[in-house]
């Protein structure tokens, strides 16, 4: 059989192919016009895989939903360990309708039932008096893109005590009724701050205020508004003899001396008056006197309008010049104990101890009018105690210092170290 042949032959058999499928098509037409019912079955299948398919989709969306809930749920418990763990709790108020949503944390630490139904009073009855009002007129930044940080004080429900909480709130722009924010508590941070301070102001080995707390107290006393008004003094006083019980018997023993010391001297000072530390065997002492009292004439009933009530000062504690003697007198009284309770031997075991100080006063604004230059004079006066014997004070003294061997002029109230210099 050749090409040709076969072809022929392939076309007949396809056409026999496809009279035998237009048989099967009319079969099920002929079934169609005598079984309708059979449409319906086929209706109903693909409405049933319809439906299923539905069914299929629904179920998908319902698990995709449950999954973010659940993860939701864990990202919330999360949030909320993590703000309780980091000490910060959060809160929204609903201004309208005056209702206040707390995260635990926050409910722990005001000592309320978690989940309990809150409003402001309930929030502002347990904050320190004043703060209250702080809280209420934040509903003002409502509807705002504004933030708002203040610090209040809660009334620990444990103790009574106050405890300082840092109150953050934001408002919200596109919605004026809510407020959202944080609270935490940071009592312990303001300790540790205080606690810092203090350290730094401090000497260690004595307790002592400090050269840097010193320089804090002329510094405010010398910017005071009325400091014209004002008369205080200063001692400065070095340890005659410390430094041979240093170098003979140790700085164990030493330092025992000068916390012993420290003690006597505040001892024997008044409330007001302070003695700070400056370093080794140097100590000084702020002793404010009072105020200046303006003479005035008292106003006759023809001079009435003359009298300006203004420069009345009631009642009048000092008037400088007249009173000198007066001031020098406190100054000196206060110089006497100290000189006394320092002479007094010191006992630390089998070893007895012997000091004795000498003492530089000066005061303002008589010696000096700045912080740095009374320090200073105090300083020259205390050397000028020491020439002249030790175990004494001396008031300042302006007049020129005797020359020294080598001729030159022994001004020691420029000599003095870096770390006694006062801020002005």
């Amino acid at each position: 059989m050749n090409s040709l042949e076969f072809f022929l032959s392939s076309v007949l058999n396809g056409i026999g192919s496809l009279s035998d499928l237009t048989s099967v098509w009319g079969d099920l037409f002929s079934l169609h016009v005598n079984f309708p019912f059979f449409w319906l079955v086929l209706t109903g299948l693909v409405l049933a895989a319809l439906l299923l398919s539905v069914v299929s989709l629904l179920w998908k969306q319902h698990n995709r939903r449950s999954r973010v809930h659940r993860e939701l749920a864990r990202a919330n418990q999360r949030m909320s360990l993590a703000t309780s763990v980091a000490g910060i709790g959060v809160w929204e108020w609903d201004v309208n309708s005056d209702t206040l949503q707390w995260s635990p944390y926050l409910y722990d630490l005001y000592g309320i039932r978690v989940g309990s139904k809150l409003a402001l009073t309930d929030w502002v009855s347990r904050l320190k008096s004043g703060d209250g009002d702080k809280v209420v007129l934040l509903k003002q930044i409502a509807g705002k893109n504004k933030q708002q940080t203040l610090l209040i004080d809660m009334i620990d429900p444990l103790d009574g005590q106050p405890r300082v909480l840092e109150l953050v709130v934001q408002g919200l722009v596109n919605d004026a009724s809510r407020l959202i924010g944080t609270q935490r508590d940071i009592s312990d941070v303001i300790e540790r701050q205080r606690q810092m301070e203090q350290a730094a102001l401090q000497d260690k080995l004595t307790g002592l205020p400090n050269t840097r707390a010193l320089n804090r107290v002329l510094k405010a006393a010398f910017a005071a508004p009325d400091v014209e008004n004002k008369v205080f003094g200063l001692m400065f006083i070095d340890l005659d003899g410390f430094k041979q019980v240093n170098d003979t018997l140790g700085h164990d023993v030493g330092d025992a001396l000068l916390q012993h010391a420290s003690k006597r001297m505040r001892g024997c000072l008044r409330v007001e008056d302070e003695v700070f530390r400056l370093g080794g065997d140097e100590f000084v002492v702020w002793v404010p006197l009072g105020e200046y009292a303006v003479k005035i004439k008292k106003p006759t009933q023809d001079s009435v309008l003359e009298y300006d009530e203004s420069e009345r000062r009631d009642p009048p504690i000092l008037t400088w010049g007249d009173n000198d003697e007066e001031l020098t007198f406190r100054m000196e009284t206060i110089a006497e104990k100290l000189l006394h309770t320092l002479t007094v031997p010191f006992n630390f075991g089998d070893n007895q101890c012997r000091v004795s100080a000498s003492i530089g006063i000066a005061r303002y604004p008589v010696h000096a009018k700045d912080a740095t230059a009374l320090l200073k004079r105090a300083d020259s006066a205390m050397y000028q105690a020491k020439r002249k014997g030790k175990r004494q004070f001396a008031h300042y003294d302006p007049a020129p210092e005797p020359r020294e061997e080598n001729g030159q002029q022994a001004d020691m109230a420029e000599k003095l170290p870096e770390n006694r210099q006062a801020i002005g």
